[in-house]
């Protein structure tokens, strides 16, 4: 006990140390020219190639500030690894909305948190209310996403960006919407071995819908089509459906209480209210959708767990009956609500525990039976604390705990994707408060963990590559852009061992502007590799 009083205490002194307003850094100048890294170690041989990180990066045009982190307009950012050399660069994306503000020199269109310009009628409001291409930015600022040998920045709206991922510049936009009717859609497709799988929201003759929406693996979206549609649990409120989760023979979308309500969402519009304002947390269970990807036939068994807030699935796969999800989850939706970029840059200093508290997410792992019927004992998996048992006429599932402490963008070795894993790789903020973020890697069958931290150095989200000709799951290297908690202009692309969490190389990259967090990574190999 005398032990846990002195870290409470320590955790208390060091909570303010933790600076969250990183996540809404404002760059208002790009680095088109490659600009070399002083290095410390040496990159690995045979690593050749780019990694390209999304993210925000704009976060005010002219006198108009945008209100929330997810709204800054996006910017790439990439280090450029070739015969032993790194190189750093950036450039905005050219979205329609990006253009339209810096002709404008002022905020043009609503954005996550910003609603649009008070200039715009009541009328005029609900006129764009009907058309997605004027209701919807096209501000892509998640993910940079490979489908085929073409690129694309995506966000949730439905709109693609593609982008040349060794110029950085932007090249052709896609709308989902004229194609296959979605509102919205993950911006994180899963690579299957039959296609690239995404999920998105429309509407029905019953109202809204989740759809499955895959594309061929060479990458013509021309060819792209809607798989399967499971409707929403709430006639008038689609969950907010950040990603989702395949394995060999079923696709799973987790339905979580965080829904958009489309009649609040449209009278927001109207009433020129931001989009968050529409997300309305029903304090409901989680319900689990499991589709059969034989048949794309919705199960008919109903799952549900205790309510969470989620964004991430770090991996799904099947065991015997047994379908296992990996998943950070929260206790609900307060970080959304937190990301404000006034409450940012207020809470800077000080970080009240309750605010600390909506920023950290513990890593679960759900079991879900299938094929359960005449079956007494639903989860014989061994090795978890998971359970599984009918309550009335649906299957009530209990999660296991895998860390105590909070982490989010987990990745693992793509090899291992849909198959059972035993490493997983993420970062996030300092446990106890201090001024660094950790990046850690995580043997989910033992606990066991290495992390690597360093005071003022914050990590994004971690990418990993595997080594050619590797055999062990965990023989690699974990590649992450790094920012600078004192200097704001300076930038590292740290390399580490896989294995070990040591590092084997840093480039150091000093830029003439403001170097922004950014969120997720892609590595394009090298044509040389």
């Amino acid at each position: 006990m005398d032990g846990d009083r002195s870290r409470s205490t320590e955790v208390s002194r060091n909570m303010g140390k933790y600076d969250y307003s990183v996540l809404c850094r404002h760059c208002d100048e790009e680095t088109p020219d490659p600009v070399p890294c002083q290095l410390s170690g040496t990159p690995p041989e045979w690593l050749k190639g780019r990694l390209v990180y999304n993210g925000p990066g704009l976060t005010k045009v002219g006198q108009n500030e945008y209100r929330h982190a997810f709204d800054a307009s996006a910017i790439l950012q990439k280090f450029e690894i070739e015969d032993g050399q790194v190189n750093y660069s950036s450039r905005f994306i050219r979205s329609k909305t990006y253009e339209q503000n810096q002709a404008a020199g002022a905020i043009t269109r609503a954005e996550f948190g910003t609603p649009a310009p008070a200039s715009k009628g009541m009328f005029s409001r609900f006129l764009d209310a009907m058309d997605p291409e004027k209701m919807f930015s096209d501000n892509a600022l998640v993910s940079v996403v490979n489908i085929g040998p073409q690129h694309y920045a995506m966000c949730e709206t439905p709109f693609m960006l593609q982008v040349n991922t060794q110029s950085l510049e932007t090249e052709e936009r896609i709308n989902v919407n004229k194609k296959h009717g979605l509102m919205t859609q993950s911006p994180h497709p899963i690579i299957a071995s039959d296609g690239v799988y995404t999920v998105g929201q429309g509407v029905g003759v019953t109202g809204p819908k989740y759809s499955i929406l895959r594309y061929p693996l060479d990458g013509n979206l021309k060819q792209g089509k809607i798989v399967a549609s499971v409707p929403a649990r709430w006639r008038l409120s689609p969950a907010y459906m950040h990603s989702m989760a395949m394995t060999e023979n079923y696709a799973i979308l987790i339905e979580q209480p965080l829904a958009v309500s489309l009649s609040e969402l449209l009278s927001d519009i109207v009433s020129n209210a931001p989009f968050i304002d529409g997300l309305k947390w029903h304090n409901e269970p989680v319900l689990i959708h499991v589709v059969d990807r034989q048949t794309w036939k919705h199960v008919k068994t109903r799952y549900v767990t205790d309510p969470f807030f989620f964004m991430h699935v770090a991996n799904a796969y099947e065991e015997g009956d047994h379908i296992i999800m990996d998943i950070p989850t929260y206790k609900d939706a307060t970080i959304l609500h937190n990301m404000f970029i006034s409450t940012l840059r207020e809470q800077r200093g000080k970080n009240s525990p309750e605010f600390v508290e909506s920023f950290r997410s513990e890593l679960h792992r759900l079991v879900v039976p299938v094929n359960t019927k005449g079956k007494e004992k639903l989860i014989t998996l061994q090795g978890t604390s998971c359970t599984a048992n009918w309550s009335g006429q649906e299957i009530r599932l209990t999660s296991e705990k895998l860390t105590e402490f909070p982490i989010e963008n987990p990745c693992i070795n793509p090899n291992k994707m849909a198959s059972k894993h035993k490493y997983l790789w993420a970062m996030g903020p300092s446990p106890d408060g201090g001024d660094s973020g950790f990046v850690m890697k995580l043997d989910v069958t033992s606990g066991e963990t290495w992390k690597f931290s360093e005071e003022h150095i914050y990590c994004a989200a971690p990418v990993f590559i595997s080594r050619p000709d590797a055999v062990e799951e965990d023989d690699g290297v974990i590649l992450l852009q790094c920012i600078d908690s004192i200097d704001e202009k300076k930038a590292y692309l740290l390399i580490l061992d896989a294995e070990n969490m040591t590092e084997l190389c840093r480039a150091t990259v000093q830029s003439r502007a403001t170097v922004p967090m950014p969120l997720h990574g892609h590595f394009v190999p090298s044509a040389k590799q």
